[in-house]
Order: structure tokens, then sequence, then C-alpha cells
């Protein structure tokens, strides 16, 4: 089932459980209860910056501040930012902006 649909779905009642991913933004809109996967049934998932290296050689000054956010986004900040931009309609530049400055990677 596509992703809207599911959450529409739960809202409405007409189904009890979906799986979701943990920075979908409807989590926070839903306020719906994550259940922790203590079977490890889902592998985790993290997001990499991926450049042909040609443009990585153009723009070699990317390559220190994106290194700096390995493992650095938490699912809640990611949910958080999701939620801005999908469900208050801010700015993703301005999200994104913002949570580099405020971790430090942007100055």
């Amino acid at each position: 089932m596509e992703p809207k649909l599911r959450y529409q779905a739960i809202k409405s009642g007409d189904i009890n459980l979906i799986d979701a991913y943990s920075t979908d933004a409807e989590l926070k809109q839903y306020d719906m209860v994550v259940l922790k996967d203590d079977k490890h049934v889902f592998p985790p998932y993290q997001g990499a910056p991926m450049f042909k290296e040609k443009y990585l050689k153009e723009h070699p000054e990317i390559k220190k501040p994106l290194n700096q956010l390995a493992n650095k986004i938490s699912d809640e900040d990611m949910q958080q930012m999701n939620y801005d931009v999908t469900v208050k309609k801010k700015d993703p530049y301005q999200v994104a902006k913002d949570y580099l400055e405020r971790e430090h990677i942007l100055k």
C-alpha cells in the first residue's frame, strides 16, 4: 500500500497497524506510537550522500561537511525535518540549513 494511503487508512480506523519508516513525518502528524523492533526484523536505515567522483573532484569543499553528517542525524531529527517540510510546508532548504547551523556543521 502506498505510504500516504496507509496513514489515511489508519487515521480513519480502516486498519489498526502499519509498517512505517521511523523518519516518516506522518508519525508525528498523527501522533502515532512506534513499536520497538526488538527482534530486529527491519534493518537500520541510514541515508548516505552519493556523487560521481568527477563532481567531488570539482567540489572538494563539500567532502568534509558531508562526512560530518555520518551517523549524526537521528531518526527523531529526520522525522522532525520531514514533518516541517511535509506537514508545516516549510522550505526544505531552510529546514536543512537550520539543522546544519544548529549542529555547527554550517556556520
